[in-house]
């Protein structure tokens, strides 16, 4: 009773950070009807209701967030346990959360990141959500905002700029065929802007970022990229302004305490460099 119970809070956790039945069990390396039965069994277990099934997956219940608010002690240690386990039995890993647009522009520069001579592993995540530094989810986030959080520290990146982007060879027409990403996966200030402003001129909707930029690609219609990408890509042509209002400042975030540890030190200082040097171009 008791392994199984501490088993399925682990897969509570995975599934509240997730949302979706599909994603949490790849993670787990387990089907979504076993996680659906092992959330049956947690439920049955404490007594409580964890979720409501939505359209859009699972949503945590008032009670189901406060049991994820008591199991961050567990969290934390267990995070830290499988870190110092690592480093008993293999290099030292840097984990490195982006969105999708930062994630393949410093894929493009992935050379000057990591280097065959390294004594450490890098694991880059890339996700549109705010992973939690504090409870080791990852070392270093890519973020659009300065953190909050106490204990984090932070440095500011030069500003990102956005503009509408389409094909190389698109005719006129193009510029008005909006392709943007759909409301319930529009997490970012740039696919809710387009849908604020161009929402009723959309032909296409997709659900993530690279099927955007492969429509684009493709010559879909027009939409709206950061300048880095978009400016940098031979199959694309800037087909408008820079909009304004959605320049800002990008932040470089880690924990305190594990930002004076070589491998996160050097990986930081090497993000830090590229983006400095490639920004601007």
């Amino acid at each position: 009773m008791k392994v199984r119970l501490l088993d399925n809070l682990n897969a509570f956790l995975v599934l509240a950070a997730c949302g979706t039945l599909s994603e949490a069990a790849q993670r787990l390396s387990c089907s979504p009807a076993t996680l659906s039965r092992r959330m049956q069994q947690l439920e049955e277990d404490v007594g409580l209701k964890l979720f409501d099934r939505v359209q859009a997956g699972y949503a945590l219940t008032e009670d189901g967030r406060d049991v994820l608010e008591q199991l961050e002690p567990f969290q934390c240690a267990y995070a830290g346990f499988e870190q110092w386990l690592s480093a008993k039995s293999r290099k030292p890993q840097v984990r490195v959360s982006a969105g999708s647009w930062t994630m393949k522009f410093l894929s493009l520069h992935i050379a000057a990141l990591c280097k065959p001579e390294d004594e450490f592993e890098v694991v880059f995540i890339t996700s549109e959500d705010r992973l939690n530094i504090k409870k080791r989810e990852i070392d270093i986030g890519l973020r659009s905002s300065a953190p909050a959080e106490i204990g984090l520290a932070s440095k500011r990146l030069p500003p990102v700029e956005f503009a509408p982007y389409v094909a190389v060879g698109a005719d006129a027409a193009a510029e008005q065929r909006w392709v943007g990403i759909a409301p319930e996966f529009a997490t970012t200030n740039s696919s809710r802007w387009l849908l604020e402003h161009h929402g009723s001129e959309m032909v296409m909707q997709v659900s993530s970022q690279h099927t955007l930029l492969d429509m684009l690609c493709a010559g879909a219609g027009a939409s709206i990229l950061p300048s880095f990408l978009g400016d940098t890509s031979p199959q694309l042509r800037r087909c408008g302004p820079v909009i304004e209002d959605l320049t800002k400042h990008q932040w470089v975030t880690m924990h305190d305490d594990r930002r004076h540890l070589p491998e996160v030190r050097m990986m930081t200082d090497r993000i830090v460099q590229v983006i400095e040097q490639h920004r601007g171009r």
